[in-house]
């Protein structure tokens, strides 16, 4: 099955060639600050590098991993989900970057695949075990498997009476009472709300864990899995001329959670509290943040307009507007892009689409009259579709403010075409165009100040763009848009059991086409599959890619699926370099089947680079703000930054005690007319 014709993918390729000298001058690009002090979590080698500088060992490189899951404020509450499938387990959020970042929920079959990640991305080869309703991890080094459960409630490791070694599962399966009610060397923290005895989760009570997971008898049904490793998300900054980020350390009530999530669960007693909205119920304080990404670009100056555009077709700036250039149809789009959940307020959970005030857009539109057209459409899926949001029926100038939430809570940026038309350039124009978004993250990871001396550093990266792949296996129709060829594969909605070989051998190809004047650089390709355990030796998968549709192809994985193995999931991400840069990639999915192998679920993740115009000295501003002494007086420590001589390291002193942080925001300033 061809998912589009030919003819459609070269007028796509033309359309991009096109609009793409028009966008040349945008300076989309990463900015990062972090405070020295704390580990930088804006993308899993920076995280990994950061928890385990100064590890002897891989023991210690593992306590460090943990360390951070266990001691920060993180949660357990309702375990995260999202993209296309979020009602099942491939929804289940197991990014480390992600999971840190945004949601900072850490429930047990997400945990242990998260710190798995983590401790492979460190070269320490990982499992998960299970115990009878209970996920947890090993870590395998100096020949051994050592156990290491990061679940917010029954956190630990376990110490042999050496005081030294970490054993395993199945040790402390058959000596549970040694481990669990009198250790030697308990690890720290060690069931850290024990004292609460089961009162919000049952496992938080060592008795409940010994009576149930580590007994002779729940060692029977011990299992073991591949870890499932998935990557490619990273807080990535690019912030546009005109354009803010503000991060807060605490919430405003704005979060996301989808009807079919909250019937979900509103009928799991261990989740009674899901009107309350993400947090520790034991900690009150422990919860979610919220944030915003605001738009305001100063269109008197044409580097600001063009800074924002993402493609535009007989489109111009003229005298602060957007307007035709020529008679006929044009239109500009402008991309939204953020490494945090857009999210509203939520309204009612159990209907879908009451959600409000997460994504606002604002503009003056004219059109002389009824012949002009001015018209907002909006694309959540890299452009492949559109959806008409708004249209002029009137005539003359007119304010437009439009909510945008029910349309892209949940996701991570979208696409805003504005179509003009009519017989004249001046006929139908666009300005004042203002956008905020509300952002769900966790507060965790923020550059935090804290009493005393405080050292940030802010660096400035090569401009790129992000473009995220997300298809939808579980529809059966609404799939077939993201693929550029499907052959010899039959599709199921079931679960899990979407795209397999309807005989031996089968494929699928997804182009990775990158904004108007970018190329793709780097490629993050996450695939999740199913393999009989039975017979996993014989199913066999590979990842490859190419620039051209005909290829030369490359290979950048292959499978190593087993029989050790004893669940059908099968999750890897791979990394690679598209050498040389491209302005077209495309990744590959070959199938053998012996007797089951299926793709259930893929996420692909391009970093695109692209020429810039710098940014001023002093045209970066950074604020910290918090507060002394509990809820006293706010202060704000702003700060101008230069990058002109590259990062940009600085210092000030924060005096008192009982510092609690209230936001950390980037501001990118208009240039001047």
């Amino acid at each position: 099955m061809k998912a589009r014709s030919a003819t459609a993918w070269a007028l796509a390729a033309a359309a991009a060639a096109t609009v793409a000298s028009l966008a040349a001058p945008a300076a989309g690009r990463d900015i990062k600050v972090i405070n020295t002090a704390q580990p930088d979590a804006t993308s899993i080698e920076s995280l990994v590098a950061s928890l385990t500088a100064g590890c002897t060992g891989d023991q210690d490189k593992m306590i460090a991993l943990w360390a951070y899951l266990t001691r920060n404020d993180f949660y357990h509450w309702a375990e995260p989900r999202e993209g296309p499938e979020p009602t099942t387990e491939l929804g289940v959020v197991i990014d480390p970057i992600a999971a840190v970042n945004v949601h900072g929920m850490l429930i047990c079959y997400q945990v242990c695949h998260v710190l798995a990640n983590l401790a492979e991305a460190a070269g320490i080869p990982a499992r998960t075990r299970s115990v009878p309703g209970h996920q947890l991890m090993e870590a395998f080094y100096d020949g051994k498997w050592h156990l290491f459960d990061a679940t917010v409630d029954c956190q630990a490791y376990y110490v042999a009476d050496d005081g030294k070694t970490v054993i395993g599962l199945d040790e402390l399966g058959a000596n549970g009472p040694k481990y669990l009610n009198d250790p030697k060397f308990p690890s720290r923290p060690f069931y850290q709300f024990d004292r609460f005895g089961g009162k919000f989760w049952p496992w938080e009570s060592r008795k409940f864990c010994l009576e149930k997971f580590y007994n002779p008898q729940a060692a029977k049904a011990y299992n073991t899995f591949a870890p499932c490793i998935a990557r490619g998300h990273r807080i990535q900054l690019d912030l546009r001329r005109g354009e803010t980020l503000i991060r807060r350390f605490t919430n405003e009530g704005k979060w996301h959670c989808t009807p079919e999530l909250y019937a979900r669960w509103k009928n799991d007693p261990t989740q009674r509290w899901i009107d309350q909205g993400p947090h520790d119920p034991r900690r009150p304080g422990v919860t979610y943040a919220n944030g915003e990404l605001i738009y305001a670009p100063d269109w008197s100056a044409e580097a600001n307009y063009l800074d924002g555009v993402y493609d535009s077709r007989n489109v111009a700036l003229t005298g602060g507007r957007a307007a035709l250039a020529g008679a006929g149809a044009g239109h500009v789009t402008f991309r939204v892009q953020t490494p945090y959940l857009i999210a509203g307020n939520p309204g009612k959970l159990d209907a879908a689409g009451d959600s409000s005030d997460g994504a606002i857009v604002e503009a003056r539109f004219f059109r002389k009259d009824v012949s002009a057209a001015n018209a907002i459409d909006i694309s959540t899926d890299n452009g492949i579709t559109w959806k008409r949001v708004w249209s002029d029926d009137g005539t003359g100038e007119r304010a437009v403010r439009l909510d945008l939430t029910n349309h892209v809570e949940g996701r991570y940026g979208y696409l805003l075409k504005v179509s003009l038309g009519g017989d004249a350039g001046g006929d139908a124009w666009l300005a004042g165009l203002r956008m905020r978004h509300s952002l769900f993250l966790s507060p965790v990871p923020l550059p935090a100040v804290r009493a005393g001396a405080n050292t940030f550093t802010c660096s400035v990266d090569e401009p790129a763009d992000l473009v995220v792949i997300r298809p939808d296996l579980s529809d059966a129709q609404a799939h077939k848009r993201f693929f550029q060829e499907i052959a010899g594969l039959r599709y199921s909605p079931n679960y899990p059991e979407h795209l397999q070989p309807a005989g031996a051998e089968g494929h699928a190809v997804i182009e990775i086409a990158p904004p108007p004047g970018s190329k793709v650089s780097h490629v993050t390709v996450h695939g999740s599959f199913s393999a009989s355990t039975s017979a996993a030796g014989q199913e066999k998968a590979e990842i490859l890619y190419a620039t051209a549709p005909e290829g030369p192809w490359r290979r950048v994985w292959a499978s190593q699926f087993n029989q050790t193995n004893q669940k059908w999931r099968w999750d890897r991400s791979v990394d690679f370099d598209v050498q040389p840069v491209a302005e077209r990639c495309y990744v590959k999915f070959h199938l053998r089947k012996q007797r089951r192998l299926t793709l259930n679920m893929t996420r692909i993740h391009a970093r695109c680079v692209r020429a810039s115009r710098p940014l001023a000295a002093g045209q970066v501003t950074v604020t910290h703000t918090w507060t002394g002494g509990g809820d006293g007086p706010e202060t704000a420590q702003r700060v101008p930054i230069d990058f002109t001589g590259g990062p940009t390291t600085y210092t000030f002193n924060v005096p008192g005690t009982d510092i609690r942080n209230r936001a950390i925001s980037i501001e990118v300033a208009n240039d001047k007319p």
